[in-house]
């Protein structure tokens, strides 16, 4: 089977999808009633802000108390990262996902696990325990929860660009990026890639480049419980564009052609 690194991942071609019901048109137009911007509507109230108080992040001290070796829910500065600048449960998921060869299973990524599986999962891969977990769907939720937990989105300070107008050309989305800082950045070409990766088994797997990021983008941004039904739609649908035309620059990228998730700076 190819690698990554071997040839650039063309996405099989699909019909656009218009993920938005009839009436999330008058939303378009008038912000569904409300005079604010969607990120003046998640800035004070998203639910990743109340978990800023989740706990104490990595250090000699917590590892003397026995503190979870990966514990989820940190800010990005205070977990523990490679030398390629990517989070090292993220890779060691991913890892773990090709030696158990969790990308062939039909609908990776989209197929969920038990509640009692994912549990279990979590506790391993909290505690560094990674080689005792088997369930390979769990694998993939974990991925998908690692960034779902995050009290800050990995868009960063470059969140209103994204849910208050989206750009509508794959370049312009890729100079936002690069304007983050680097461990936001290498963070999200690490999921750039592992889509990418994932995508050449299509065959296998039967996950497409758009349907990887309508799984994995609305873990980028969680929307707040008092967001109206409209607006909440229109967050993630404006979160999963982005992904999508970011996406296409990766894949028409040199960095997508000529590197693979392993090869540490990779850049757009």
């Amino acid at each position: 089977a190819p690698l990554a690194a071997d040839s650039p991942m063309v996405a099989t071609h699909r019909v656009e999808l218009n993920m938005a019901p009839a009436n999330l048109q008058a939303f378009a137009a008038n912000s569904g009633g409300s005079s604010k911007k969607l990120s003046e509507l998640i800035s004070s109230t998203s639910p990743s802000a109340k978990r800023k108080d989740k706990g104490p992040g990595f250090s000699f001290k917590n590892m003397i108390l026995r503190q979870p070796k990966y514990k989820f829910g940190l800010p990005l500065h205070e977990v523990r990262f490679g030398e390629d600048g990517v989070p090292e449960i993220l890779t060691s998921l991913r890892n773990l996902l090709w030696e158990q060869k969790g990308h062939l299973i039909e609908g990776i990524f989209r197929v969920p696990p038990s509640a009692s599986a994912l549990k279990l999962a979590r506790q391993n891969a909290e505690n560094g325990s990674l080689e005792k977990i088997t369930d390979m769907e769990s694998v993939a939720q974990l991925i998908k929860l690692w960034f779902r937990e995050l009290p800050d989105s990995i868009f960063g300070d470059c969140l209103p660009e994204i849910v208050d107008g989206p750009p509508r050309e794959p370049v312009a989305c890729a100079k936002i990026v690069q304007r983050l800082p680097d461990a936001n950045r290498k963070t999200i070409y690490w999921l750039l890639q592992l889509i990418t990766d994932i995508c050449r088994y299509e065959s296998d797997n039967r996950m497409t480049a758009q349907s990887m990021t309508i799984v994995l983008a609305p873990n980028l941004l969680l929307a707040p419980p008092t967001l109206g039904p409209l607006e909440a739609l229109e967050l993630n649908t404006r979160v999963v564009q982005f992904t999508e035309l970011l996406f296409q620059h990766w894949n028409s990228s040199a960095a997508s052609k000529q590197q693979s998730f392993s090869h540490a700076n990779m850049g757009v």
